[in-house]
């Protein structure tokens, strides 16, 4: 692993803020995104670009992982299609975005939170979701793993604020064809007090 090359104080605390701390994490990154992180601007992310390059790396070039905040995850997904959906799911579900919710998602998809509660129905959980959507500055996919008719994935949200959400989620797809869309979802939170 190779340390961050001096960028500044300020993009320093910013990818420490979110965990990246190292070289290997910032490569898988996309530049427009690490520019929409509040402390790393244009200068930082030159010198980045050159040490990626001094070391044989480079920014993560996926166009599908641009949004209004930055999505940090370290694997490829174009040859694993249900590791992609899994991806696109937890981007979509970070804005509460319906077209893409429903591109992944079957009709009776349930949500469950063991404990809390279980939501029956797509469009119960897209508005489940909608009723408490925030502003996010980083969607960070620790791991991602599928196999047959499962999977599951982990991983860290932070809000505007600076609040982190912890994740957990265990997948069930409707078969386990490749194009399986995401029919129930198993899902252990921890919020950040």
């Amino acid at each position: 692993m190779t340390n961050l090359p001096n960028i500044g104080k300020p993009a320093t605390n910013a990818l420490q803020n979110i965990g990246v701390t190292m070289l290997e994490q910032v490569a898988a990154m996309d530049e427009p995104t690490l520019l929409k992180i509040h402390g790393v601007g244009p200068k930082a992310i030159k010198i980045l670009r050159e040490a990626l390059t001094e070391q044989g790396m480079g920014f993560q070039s996926d166009e599908s992982l641009s949004k209004d905040f930055a999505v940090i995850c370290d694997f490829e997904c174009e040859n694993a299609p249900k590791k992609r959906m899994i991806r696109d799911y937890l981007i979509a579900s970070a804005t509460a975005n319906q077209a893409d919710l429903e591109a992944v998602l079957e009709e009776d998809f349930v949500w469950t939170v063991p404990g809390e509660f279980q939501i029956e129905g797509r469009q119960e959980f897209i508005k489940e979701l909608a009723a408490h959507a925030q502003p996010i500055s980083t969607l960070e996919i620790q791991s991602l793993l599928t196999h047959g008719k499962g999977g599951s994935a982990h991983g860290t949200v932070t809000d505007k604020r600076g609040k982190k959400v912890y994740f957990s989620d265990i997948f069930v797809f409707r078969s386990s064809g490749k194009d399986a869309k995401i029919s129930g979802l198993t899902s252990f939170v921890v919020i950040e007090d």
